[in-house]
C-alpha cells in the first residue's frame, strides 16, 4: 500500500504543477493578447500620422506645380497637380477610415476637407485665369494672398490634427510598455514557481525509484545463481508449471513485458503475456499453453503484438515448447520471445519511404527487367505495375537513348555507380519523360532511383528561349546598342546597328574595352565613369564623340543604364548618330545669328525640361513596344507609357484601347494599323505621328516598325523629333522670308536705280530750263520711291523677326 500512496502523491504533485502551468499560460496569453492590442494601437497611430503627412505633402506638390506652370507655362509642371487630385482623395478617405473611432479627429477632418476643396478651387481658378486672361492677371490673383491664407489654415489644421495624434501615440506607447513589463514579471514568477514544483516532484519520484532499486538489488542477491544463466540471455524467457502459472521470468522478459519479477511470478501466463493479432485485434492463442496441450513446439503467428503492463503494444516474435520430466510427462512449458518493434518500425519506415517517395524507385536484374517498383513509377509513367514489370525497360526507353543506356548498364556491371544519368522513358500516353537516374549494384541486382526532370528541362529551355528573344529584340533594334561589364569594362555584346555605326566587326568588339579599341578618349571615358557613379549607374542623352574603325570621328548621343545579366552587373548603352544634326545646327547658326540665339535659348529650355523629366521618368531612353501578330501589346517600356497601372493594363490590348482610355485621336491607332498591314517581310516601316498637346502645340514622334520572327511579332520604337521639326519649320520660314525680301529688292529697287542712271545720262547733254526741271522731278520721284522702299524693307525685316 505504501507504493500506492507514493504514486498518488506523485500524481497529485504532477497534477498541481500542470494546473499551475495551465493557469500561468492562460494568464500569459491574456497579457500577451493585451500587449499585442496595445502594439496594434501604436502602429495604427503611426499610420494615421504617416497618412496625414503624405496628404499635406501632396497638397504642397499641387501648389508647387501651380506656381511652376504659372511661371513657365510648361504643361509638364501640371503632372504632379493632376496626379495629386486622385492621390489626395484616396489619402483623405484612408485618413477618415483610420480615425473613424475618434470623434474629435473626425470633426477636424471635416474642416480640413473644406480647406482642401477651397485650395484646389483656388488652383483651378488661377489656372483658368492664366489660360483665359494671361500671366499678369494670374500673378495679381496669387499676390492678393488668398492662396497663402488657405495654405496657412491647412498647415494649422494639420498641425492640430497631428499634435492630437502624437499625444495619443505617447499614451498608447506607455500602455504597451506597462503591459510588456507585466508580461515579463509574470513570466519570471511563473518560471520560478514551475521549476520549484517540478523539483519537488522529481525529488519524490527519485526517492521512490531509489527504494525500488534497493528491492531489486535484494532480489538479485537471492537469485544470483539463476540469473547468471537465464538473465544473460537477450531474449525474454518465461517458464510455467502445468497449470500455466509463471514460475520464472528473466530480465529481458521483464523489460519486454513491463512487469517486475515479484508481480509476475505465480501469475497466470495469460495475465502477464497478453498477445493479440495486429490484423484482427483479436486475442491470439498462447504458445506456452498450446505447446503443453499438443506436446510440441508452437510458433507465434505473424503480426502478433504483446500488450505490456502499461497498456503499450509491441511487436514480438516467439515460440513455446513443453517441459518434460524424466519420464517424458509434460510438467510445464518454456516461452522464448523477443521484442521486434524497432525492426518492424524500420521496415515500415522503409516501406513508407518506398511507397510515398515522389521519385521512382525500383530493383532490376541483369536481364533488363524490373522486378520491383514503387507507386511513383506507375504515377509518373502511367503504366500499371503488371504492365511495367512484364516488359524489358529497354522497351520504354527512347530509341535515341538505348545505346547510351546499354553502355551505362555495362559500366554498372563493373561496380561503378551510375550518377545523374539522364534518358527518356515513354509514358503510357505516348509522351516521353526525362528521367535522371542514380543506380548502384548489389548482389547482381540494380537498385535504381529516378527523378522526373521533364519540367526542369522545359524550364531551362524556356529560359534559353527568353534569353534568345531578348537578344533578338536588341539585334533587330535600329538603335545602336552595346553591353559592357562594369568590373573590367569589357564589351559583352554589340548589335548590328552598333557595328554599322562604329565600323567594327562584332568579333573585334566582343572581349575588348572601348579604350583598347580607341573609340573613346581616356579623359572622356573617365568623365563618363564619374557621371555614372554620381547618377547611380544610369545617365541619358550624353553628347560625346565616337571614333570609328576608319579613324573618322562622329558625334553621338548615348544613354547608359545598369542591368544584371547572368549574375553580372553590366551597362547597356544606346547610341544615336547626331553628326548630321550637328552640321545642320552649324549651318543654321551661319545663316542667322539671331536664329542661333533663339535656338540656343530654346535648347537651354529643352535641356532644363529634360533635366527635370530625367528625375521623374524611367530609365529606358527610347520608346519600345512589342506586339504579337494580332497587333496586341506584349511589352511596352516606361518611356512608351509612364503610368505603371496603364502599362500593366495595356498588355493583351491594342492601340485603339489605349486611345480610348487616354482620349486620344483614333487616327493615331489607325495609322499604326495601316503600318502593320503594309509592312514588308524584311523591311521596316517609318512614319511620323503628330500628337496635339493641351497647350495647342504639336508633338512629333518618329516611329519605326520592324517585323520579328517572320511577322509573328513586331517591335515598335519611337523617337521624339519635335525640336528638329520646329527647327526645320523655322529654317523654311526664314528662307521664305529671304526670298520675299530678294523679290522686293529686285522689283522695287532696280526701277528707281534705272531711272537715276538714265537721268545721269541726260545731264551730259545741254538741257533748257524746262527740260532740266522735268529731269529733276523724275530724279525726286525715284529718290522718294527708294526712300519708301527703305521704310517698307525696314518694316518687313521687323515683321520677319517678330514671326521668328
Amino acid at each position: 500500500m505504501k507504493w500506492k500512496t507514493q504514486f498518488k502523491l506523485a500524481v497529485t504533485g504532477l497534477g498541481v504543477g500542470l494546473a499551475i502551468l495551465i493557469f500561468v499560460n492562460l494568464l500569459l496569453f491574456v497579457i500577451l493578447n493585451r500587449n499585442t492590442k496595445h502594439d496594434r494601437h501604436v502602429l495604427h497611430s503611426y499610420e494615421v500620422l504617416k497618412t496625414s503627412y503624405n496628404l499635406l505633402s501632396v497638397i504642397k506638390d499641387a501648389e508647387t506645380a501651380q506656381r511652376g506652370y504659372i511661371i513657365t507655362k510648361d504643361t509638364t509642371f501640371l503632372q504632379p497637380y493632376l496626379q495629386s487630385i486622385v492621390i489626395k482623395d484616396r489619402l483623405f478617405q484612408q485618413l477618415q477610415k483610420l480615425t473613424k473611432d475618434n470623434k474629435l479627429q473626425q470633426q477636424r477632418l471635416v474642416s480640413i476637407e473644406k480647406l482642401i476643396q477651397r485650395k484646389y478651387l483656388f488652383i483651378e481658378k488661377s489656372l483658368h485665369i492664366l489660360n483665359e486672361l494671361g500671366t499678369d492677371n494670374t500673378i495679381d490673383l496669387v499676390n492678393n494672398g488668398e492662396g497663402k491664407i488657405i495654405m496657412d489654415s491647412l498647415r494649422s489644421a494639420f498641425q492640430k490634427f497631428n499634435h492630437t495624434e502624437t499625444i495619443l501615440v505617447k499614451q498608447r506607447i506607455q500602455k504597451a510598455e506597462h503591459s510588456a513589463n507585466t508580461l515579463k514579471l509574470v513570466m519570471v514568477y511563473s518560471t520560478v514557481l514551475t521549476i520549484l514544483i517540478f523539483l519537488i516532484t522529481f525529488y519524490k519520484l527519485f526517492q521512490k525509484i531509489k527504494l525500488q532499486h534497493q528491492q531489486e538489488e535484494a532480489l538479485f542477491v537471492q537469485n544470483e545463481w539463476y540469473q547468471q544463466t537465464m538473465y544473460s540471455l537477450g531474449d525474454g524467457v518465461i517458464t510455467t508449471d502445468i497449470k500455466g502459472n509463471i514460475t520464472f521470468i528473466n530480465r529481458s522478459g521483464l523489460e519486454i513485458t513491463g512487469w517486475t519479477f515479484k508481480d509476475a511470478v505465480n501469475q497466470p501466463i495469460e495475465t502477464v503475456f497478453q498477445i493479440i493479432n495486429n490484423n484482427t485485434s483479436k486475442k491470439s492463442f498462447n504458445p506456452a499453453l498450446k505447446a503443453m496441450q499438443e506436446n510440441k513446439i508452437i510458433f507465434l503467428e505473424k503480426n502478433t503484438q504483446l500488450i505490456q503492463k502499461n497498456g503499450t503494444t509491441i511487436y514480438i516474435d516467439d515460440s513455446g515448447a513443453p517441459i518434460h520430466d524424466s519420464e517424458g510427462n509434460v510438467i510445464g512449458s518454456v516461452l522464448i520471445f523477443r521484442d521486434i518493434t524497432e525492426k518492424r518500425k524500420t521496415e515500415e519506415k522503409l516501406n513508407l519511404i518506398y511507397n510515398q517517395s515522389l521519385d521512382m524507385i525500383g530493383v532490376a536484374n541483369k536481364e533488363g527487367y524490373f522486378i520491383s517498383i514503387n507507386p511513383a513509377v506507375t504515377k509518373i509513367l502511367g503504366y500499371t505495375q503488371e504492365e511495367f514489370l512484364s516488359q524489358s525497360y529497354f522497351d520504354f526507353i527512347h530509341p535515341d537513348d538505348i545505346n547510351r543506356t546499354d553502355n551505362e548498364k555495362h559500366t554498372l556491371f563493373k561496380n561503378i555507380d551510375t550518377l545523374d544519368f539522364v534518358n527518356r522513358y515513354r509514358s503510357k500516353d505516348g509522351t516521353y519523360k526525362w528521367i535522371e537516374w542514380n543506380v548502384t549494384m548489389v548482389d547482381d541486382l540494380m537498385y535504381a532511383m529516378g527523378r522526373d526532370i521533364t519540367e526542369r528541362k522545359e524550364a531551362y529551355e524556356m529560359i534559353a528561349e527568353t534569353h534568345k528573344k531578348f537578344f533578338e529584340i536588341l539585334e533587330s533594334s535600329p538603335v545602336a546598342i552595346i553591353i559592357t561589364e562594369i568590373e573590367n569594362r569589357n564589351i559583352l555584346y554589340a548589335n548590328d546597328a552598333f557595328c554599322m555605326l562604329s565600323g567594327f566587326d562584332k568579333k573585334a568588339l566582343v572581349g575588348k574595352t572601348p579604350l583598347e579599341l580607341g573609340t573613346i578618349k581616356p579623359e572622356e571615358s573617365e568623365k563618363i565613369r564619374k557621371n555614372l557613379k554620381e547618377e547611380g549607374g544610369h545617365k541619358r542623352d550624353i553628347e560625346s564623340q565616337l571614333k570609328r574603325s576608319d579613324g573618322t570621328v562622329i558625334d553621338v548621343l548615348f544613354s547608359v543604364e545598369s542591368i544584371e545579366i547572368e549574375g553580372k552587373t553590366c551597362y547597356i548603352g544606346t547610341f544615336v548618330d547626331i553628326t548630321e544634326r550637328k552640321k545642320s545646327e552649324i549651318n543654321t547658326q551661319r545663316m542667322n545669328l539671331e536664329l542661333e540665339k533663339r535656338v540656343k535659348k530654346r535648347t537651354a529650355q529643352i535641356e532644363k525640361q529634360k533635366q527635370f523629366t530625367d528625375e521623374i521618368l524611367n530609365k529606358i531612353p527610347t520608346e519600345i513596344a512589342v506586339y504579337d501578330s494580332a497587333e496586341k501589346y506584349l511589352y511596352v517600356n516606361p518611356k512608351g507609357i509612364e503610368n505603371q497601372e496603364i502599362r500593366d493594363w495595356i498588355i493583351g490590348k491594342t492601340d485603339f484601347d489605349l486611345c480610348k482610355l487616354k482620349g486620344l485621336d483614333p487616327a493615331l491607332a489607325e495609322k499604326r494599323q495601316w503600318s502593320f498591314q503594309n509592312i514588308s517581310k524584311n523591311e521596316s516601316v517609318e512614319w511620323i505621328d503628330e500628337i496635339p498637346q493641351e497647350d495647342g502645340s504639336t508633338h512629333y514622334m518618329l516611329r519605326i516598325l520592324h517585323p520579328l520572327d517572320k511577322k509573328k511579332k513586331f517591335i515598335l520604337t519611337g523617337y521624339d523629333i519635335t525640336q528638329l521639326k520646329i527647327a526645320e519649320k523655322e529654317k523654311t520660314a526664314y528662307i521664305k522670308s529671304l526670298e520675299e525680301m530678294m523679290f522686293m529688292t529686285s522689283h522695287k529697287v532696280r526701277l528707281p536705280i534705272a531711272n537715276i542712271i538714265g537721268i545721269a545720262d541726260l545731264l551730259e547733254y545741254d538741257l533748257d530750263k524746262e527740260e532740266l526741271g522735268e529731269v529733276v522731278n523724275n530724279m525726286k520721284a525715284s529718290i522718294n520711291a527708294l526712300d519708301a522702299f527703305t521704310r517698307e524693307l525696314t518694316m518687313f525685316i521687323h515683321n520677319v523677326k517678330k514671326k521668328l
